[in-house]
Formats: C-alpha cells, sequence, structure tokens
C-alpha cells in the first residue's frame, strides 16, 4: 500500500446556544470542539487514508502509539515497521485486505516504539466511508490495548496449567479403560465391552478437549513449539480418518487417495490440524452425510482439503472464523457446542509451518477448507 504522510487536522464541530443570543454573549461561550473532547477522552489515535490519492493522514496520538513525535513525519510503511516482525505480515494483509474488499477491519498486533523502544499492543478498528463516491476516505482508530491483553496473557497461562493438571489423571484413566476393555473382550462381555467403549470415547473427546485449551495457552504467548519430522501425509491421513470414525460414527468419510507425498513438519500438530477439521466438519453437517478429505501436490507445496455437505458460511464471516473465540451465530449453530478456538489453532500450526489455511464456502452449500504445507 503506497501511501504520503499528510498531517490529520480534527473537524471543528462547534455547539451554540439556541436562544437566539447575541454574537457578543456568544464569545463569552467558546464553540466547543466535540470530535476532539471525544478523542481525548477515549484516549485513542485516529487515521485516514484518501482512497483516490492514497494519502495517510495520522492524529498526533497515533504517532504517539507507534513511538513517533507529535510534529514527526510517520508514513504508514514507517508505522508497519514497528510492528513486531512475526504479527507484521498479517497485520499488513489485513489491512489491505479490507481496504481492497472495502470491508471492515479489526486486528491486534504487537509493537515496538520507534523512540521510546516501548512494547505495546494495539488494535486498530476501521472501514471506509462513502465507499461508492470518488472522494472516499479509509479511516478509523488506534487503541492501546496493552492491558488487556496482559489480562489475556494471564488467564492463558492460568488455562494452561490447570489444563495440564488435568491431563495427567485422564491419560491414566484411558489407560485403565483400554486395560478393562481388554479384559472384558477376553471375557467375551458384551455389555462391559460396550460400555467400556463408550467410556473410552468420552475420555478421547476430553483429552482433545484439554489438548485445544492447552495448544490455545501456548499459541496466546507465542509458544507453539514444532518439532519437525519427516512423514508420509497419506498415512496420517489414514490414521486421523480411523481415529475420527471411532469417535464419530455419525458420517461417511471418505479419502481421495493422493501419492506419497512426504513433508518435514510437527506430525503431532498436523494431526490436530486434521482432527479438528474433520470434527468441525461433522458437527455443522447432517448425520449421514458425507465428508471427503483429500492431498494433492501443487508445486513446491501440497494442499490438504476437507469437503462437507453442511450449513456454510456467509462471505461476511469468512474473514473471520481463523480469529481466536469466533464463532459463527445463528438458528442452526446455536446447538453446536465448542469454545472456537479450534479453527484459530490450525490457523496459528499452519502458519508457524509457512503453510497457508483458508476456506471456500456458500450458505447452504457446504464448505471446503484447505491448507497447504511445503514438501520436503
Amino acid at each position: 500500500m503506497q501511501t504520503q504522510f499528510l498531517t490529520l487536522s480534527n473537524n471543528n464541530i462547534n455547539e451554540f446556544p439556541e436562544d437566539g443570543s447575541s454574537t457578543e454573549s456568544r464569545q463569552l461561550h467558546p464553540p466547543l470542539d466535540l470530535a476532539q473532547i471525544a478523542i481525548d477522552s477515549a484516549n485513542v489515535g485516529i487515521w485516514v487514508i484518501n482512497a483516490v490519492t492514497g494519502e495517510f493522514m495520522p492524529s498526533s496520538r497515533t504517532k504517539e502509539l507507534f513511538g513517533f513525535a507529535p510534529d514527526e513525519e510517520m508514513t504508514f510503511d514507517a508505522a508497519m515497521q514497528q510492528v513486531v516482525e512475526k504479527y507484521r505480515q498479517n497485520t499488513i494483509a489485513a489491512i489491505e485486505n479490507a481496504y481492497k474488499k472495502q470491508t471492515n477491519l479489526y486486528v491486534e498486533y504487537q509493537v515496538i516504539g520507534l523512540h521510546d523502544h516501548q512494547s505495546r499492543w494495539l488494535s486498530i478498528t476501521g472501514g471506509f466511508t462513502n465507499p461508492d463516491l470518488t472522494s472516499s476516505y479509509f479511516s478509523g482508530i488506534v487503541m492501546d490495548i496493552t492491558q488487556h491483553k496482559q489480562n489475556e496473557l494471564k488467564r492463558s497461562k492460568f488455562i494452561g496449567m490447570v489444563s495440564h493438571e488435568l491431563k495427567t489423571p485422564l491419560t491414566a484413566l484411558k489407560a485403565y479403560v483400554q486395560m478393562l476393555s481388554n479384559w472384558a473382550k477376553k471375557q467375551k462381555d458384551g455389555f462391559a465391552t460396550g460400555a467400556l467403549s463408550k467410556v473410552d470415547k468420552q475420555v478421547r473427546k476430553m483429552l482433545n478437549m484439554i489438548n485445544s485449551l492447552l495448544n490455545l495457552s501456548s499459541a496466546e504467548v507465542g509458544q507453539i513449539h514444532i518439532n519437525k519430522q519427516l512423514f508420509s501425509v497419506d498415512e496420517l491421513i489414514a490414521e486421523v480418518v480411523e481415529e475420527t470414525l471411532f469417535v464419530t460414527s455419525s458420517h461417511h468419510i471418505t479419502i481421495t487417495p493422493c501419492e506419497n507425498i512426504q513433508v518435514n513438519a510437527d506430525r503431532e500438530k498436523i494431526e490436530q490440524v486434521l482432527v479438528n477439521l474433520l470434527s468441525n466438519a461433522a458437527k455443522y453437517s447432517e448425520k449421514g452425510t458425507s465428508i471427503g478429505i483429500s492431498c494433492k501436490l501443487q508445486g513446491e507445496m501440497v494442499e490438504i482439503s476437507v469437503l462437507d455437505q453442511g450449513l456454510g458460511i456467509a462471505q461476511e464471516a469468512i474473514d473471520k472464523v481463523f480469529l481466536p473465540h469466533y464463532r459463527v451465530e445463528s438458528k442452526e449453530t446455536e446447538k453446536v457446542t465448542g469454545f472456537g478456538i479450534g479453527l484459530y489453532l490450525c490457523s496459528e500450526i499452519i502458519s508457524r509451518h509457512d503453510g497457508k489455511i483458508w476456506v471456500e464456502s456458500e450458505p447452504g452449500e457446504g464448505s471446503t477448507f484447505k491448507f497447504t504445507l511445503p514438501v520436503n
């Protein structure tokens, strides 16, 4: 996005008495700049981009949040250079996507101030005014959300600690259930075998939820660890489908055979991505419908797709489904349980593998979630 610097001046919104007082009496009551009062009270920065000329216009507070002096020039590119590197690409992509598609913008990121070198968490909210006119502006506000983010990180650490403590007894319980199940099979006790099979399913579900919470806490504090190894994609897909059918037997899952493709990635983390996508496909589609999974080589990347015949996703929600705690709200989805963190975790894992993840969907037409990974 090529932009130029231009000092932003606030619009004066004057308030005068409505009692017919004279000019002299009005001078005793200076006009109020209500816009400036509101901005100062909220302690937010404002920014404007002229959609025609590309001029970037930050307020003094906006410059301050990025560590610039109030009277110092700050271009859009200079501001983005202060964004911490691991958030920079996604931040720029979100802004450019909202700018090009003329949609609403919201993105959170961490910056290091240019001169004060302070670490801050900021949020940008924005959108277009008069999108059909030649004099349209892309504008919004910048807020310091450092305290809010620190509280979130504390919460994530707490969730991670509690989840880790819960996982230990559940792992032991799972082992005992499997031992009892093997014993029941030898005794040919059909009732015990069936009951223990159901217990095992529930324990697996609980372990999956706890693993998701652990991964969420790791992602929010920036500590998702990737342990790469060489493995076959088609073998992993077959294993995940078999496991999914054991826990969720209400859908038909078909695998489109793919060539023997090997990747150097974290096998356990990619397994979590596949489990999440297949679980979502089952939750958001009618029982008895088909779910398809396939993979293919695309140059230096392998592309894996999970297709369902479910509810589909509206266009305005597609860009939000990978945000943390976001869930598509509708009458059809209100009974579907979940934390709204599965797709966010998938996005974080794939991003750390230098891949991409996205969804293609239409309401009522099902969804296809796709992600790519570099081949070995």
